[in-house]
C-alpha cells in the first residue's frame, strides 16, 4: 500500500516518517489494506500492537521449525527415539518424516512402518 492509498482509505494526511511507522505494521499483519485502513483509524495502537504478537508468532514459528530440524539431526545421530518422538510431537508424522527423507537420513524400521501405515490412507 502506497502512502497515498493509505491517506485516500483513511482521510488522513500523514508525513512520510508516520507513514513509513505505519506501512511497517502493515506489512508485518495479514490484513488487506481496506481492513487494515478501517482498523487502523478505529484504533491504530491495538494494529501496533497486533504488528508486534504477528512478528513473535512468525519468530516463533520459525524456532520451532529449526528446533524440530535439530530434534530431528540429534535423534539420527544418536539414535534417541525419545528426540524421534519430540519432533513427531512438535511437526506431525508426515512433516517429520519428509524432512527425514529431504535430508537422506535412513529411515529406521519405526520410521518405515509409519510410512507403510501412512501410504494405507
Amino acid at each position: 500500500m502506497t502512502q497515498k492509498e493509505f491517506e485516500e482509505r483513511t482521510g488522513w494526511s500523514v508525513t512520510a516518517e508516520v507513514y513509513a511507522n505505519i506501512e511497517k505494521v502493515y506489512m508485518n499483519t495479514n490484513l488487506d489494506k481496506d481492513a487494515f485502513c478501517r482498523a487502523y483509524k478505529k484504533a491504530p495502537q491495538v494494529l501496533s500492537e497486533l504488528e508486534k504478537q504477528t512478528v513473535l508468532v512468525r519468530e516463533l514459528f520459525e524456532e520451532r521449525r529449526m528446533m524440530a530440524n535439530f530434534l530431528i539431526e540429534q535423534a539420527e545421530k544418536w539414535s534417541a527415539s525419545d528426540l524421534r518422538d519430540k519432533a513427531i510431537s512438535m511437526i506431525g508424522e508426515k512433516e517429520y518424516l519428509r524432512r527425514k527423507i529431504e535430508r537422506g537420513f535412513n529411515l529406521w524400521e519405526v520410521d518405515k512402518d509409519l510410512l507403510l501405515e501412512l501410504l494405507k490412507v
